[in-house]
Formats: C-alpha cells, sequence, structure tokens
C-alpha cells in the first residue's frame, strides 16, 4: 500500500484500508492476530495485562479477556479529561461507554499500582517496521505510555503494518509488534 507522508493523510488512507474488508473477514483477521500474541512469552508469562477494549474496527480483545479472566489480571484504560486512568477489568463487568465512544469498566476503584503491570497490549491506526505506533492523534496513549516500564506489544493487522510512519520525539516505541502474520521485535 502506497502511503502518503503525514499523519492526518495516514490515518485516513487506513480508514479507506479497513473498508475493503468485511467484518467477518476482520473478525478472522482478529482471531489470526490473538492466537499469534498468545504464543509469545511475553503474554504467556504475563500475570497482569493493561488491555483495551476494542472497538469494531479495532483487533479485537473481547474473547481475550474473557478467555483469560481467570488466570490473568486485566486492566483497561479509561477517558478522564485529557488523560487515562485504569481500572481492572472483571468478567461480567458492567461496561458503559466513555468520553470517545470506548466501553469502559463501570465503578471500581482507580489501578495505580502501575508496576505490577507485565505486559502492555496496545491498539493503533498503523505501526511501523521500526517499533513506532501511530494512534488516533489525541496523544492519550503516549501520555500514559510515558509513565510505564511494562513491555509494550502493538497489536494489528497486516495492512496496518507499514515499512515506515511519521513519527514525532514523543511517540512512544513499542517492544514488540504483532500483526497476523508477522511479528517485529526490538
Amino acid at each position: 500500500m502506497k502511503i502518503g507522508g503525514s499523519k492526518h493523510v495516514l490515518r485516513k488512507e487506513i480508514v479507506e484500508a479497513k473498508k475493503r474488508f468485511s467484518a467477518e473477514q476482520l473478525r478472522d483477521f482478529s482471531n489470526e492476530v490473538i492466537q499469534t500474541l498468545e504464543l509469545t512469552s511475553l503474554f504467556q508469562q504475563a500475570q497482569n495485562v493493561l488491555s483495551y477494549y476494542s472497538l469494531v474496527d479495532e483487533v479485537d480483545t473481547h474473547k481475550l479477556m474473557s478467555d483469560y479472566a481467570h488466570s490473568k489480571r486485566f486492566v483497561l484504560p479509561v477517558v478522564k479529561g485529557e488523560e487515562l486512568l485504569l481500572k481492572e477489568f472483571r468478567l461480567g463487568q458492567k461496561m458503559k461507554k466513555g468520553a470517545l465512544g470506548i466501553s469502559e469498566p463501570e465503578g471500581g476503584d482507580e489501578f495505580v499500582d502501575f508496576d505490577s503491570i507485565d505486559l502492555i497490549i496496545v491498539p493503533g491506526v498503523a505501526f511501523d517496521r521500526k517499533l513506532n505506533r501511530l494512534g488516533r492523534g489525541k496523544g492519550y496513549y503516549d501520555r500514559l505510555l510515558s509513565q510505564l516500564k511494562s513491555p509494550k506489544i502493538g497489536i494489528c493487522f497486516d495492512f496496518q503494518l507499514l515499512e515506515s510512519i511519521p513519527v514525532e520525539d514523543w511517540d512512544i516505541k513499542m517492544d514488540m509488534i504483532v500483526a497476523q502474520n508477522e511479528i517485529v521485535i526490538g
């Protein structure tokens, strides 16, 4: 896929690329990504995982969290103002639509034990083979990730993994990227 130079243009191009696939195809692609993620030692060894509650156009994390809810603790981001707070996710817990239309755990205390997080599973609009991530443009994840030392795995569909993406000084690199048919390790 030929990719334009600016982050704004690239975001639009990825949105258009997603439209070429049916919901069923994206679900199948998600399953491939998650199956590969599950094979990584980082995921297998992690007890406390900061994940995300996927939107319809992202790699689906819902089944992953329900499959491992009894053996791993999952923490999810919650939007508060310009920041992301963390809350523990429990299977069967009520979720509510947050400020950005993303489902977030309802109630519960803020999770603040950042040092106990063993692994961070990160969404993105696009990633590159230099382990850079392009988000949705609000900077929420970059601000949160800058506070965390845990390994970061970006997960994406194959068409979201590019040779190079535009980056800024504040963009946080991943330690690994898992796509359907490729793993990129730093």
